[in-house]
């Protein structure tokens, strides 16, 4: 594992287990955002791993503070475990431990497929803005990813990346073209 990776799955499983113990359910949803970028970033298995169970667990927080529950003590300290056996720059047995913190998600919330599933597709849709914003088209960028174009145009309409970037002309520019285009004077 890279060393960059490491360390920001380190950093981001030790913000996550502050926030679980608060309860702030909010601040790990934002963290969870952070996360999917980074893991549309990396790219790799342990990223986007960390990146389904912040999520998993912000939804599950939120889920269970409206209803008075606490997260089962076993996730904190299989996160513990999952984080020294990093620092310790073994591995494997970090894997072995972030398997059980997925089975620990699964035993609390049976929804884990579909956060998995969700994660994927706001990391592929952010991977393909960042394509989008080197010049390929929507179609081809929806195309080569095997994402819609609806949900990829959504996802640049809100960044506003197509006006910042200068990869359309103005409004008035639009105007002049489309009053051509249809013969209006």
């Amino acid at each position: 594992m890279d060393i960059g990776i490491k360390k920001d799955i380190v950093s981001v499983l030790t913000k996550a287990l502050s926030l679980i113990k608060k309860e702030d359910f909010m601040a790990l949803k934002d963290l969870s955002n952070h996360v999917i970028h980074n893991a549309s970033i990396y790219q790799d298995k342990d990223s986007i791993q960390v990146a389904v169970i912040v999520y998993a667990l912000a939804k599950i927080l939120e889920r269970e503070k409206s209803k008075g529950k606490q997260i089962s003590g076993n996730i904190n300290a299989e996160i513990e475990k999952a984080i020294n056996r990093l620092i310790e720059n073994n591995e494997e047995k970090y894997r072995y431990e972030i398997g059980h913190v997925f089975k620990q998600i699964y035993e609390n919330d049976e929804k884990l497929y579909m956060y998995i599933q969700n994660i994927i597709e706001k990391a592929n849709i952010a991977k393909g803005t960042k394509v989008y914003e080197h010049g390929i088209s929507i179609g081809r960028v929806s195309e080569i990813l095997g994402i819609s174009q609806w949900d990829l145009m959504s996802f640049v309409g809100k960044t506003r990346i197509a006006d910042e970037e200068g990869l359309t002309p103005d409004i008035s520019k639009r105007l002049s073209f489309a009053k051509k285009l249809f013969k209006v004077i």
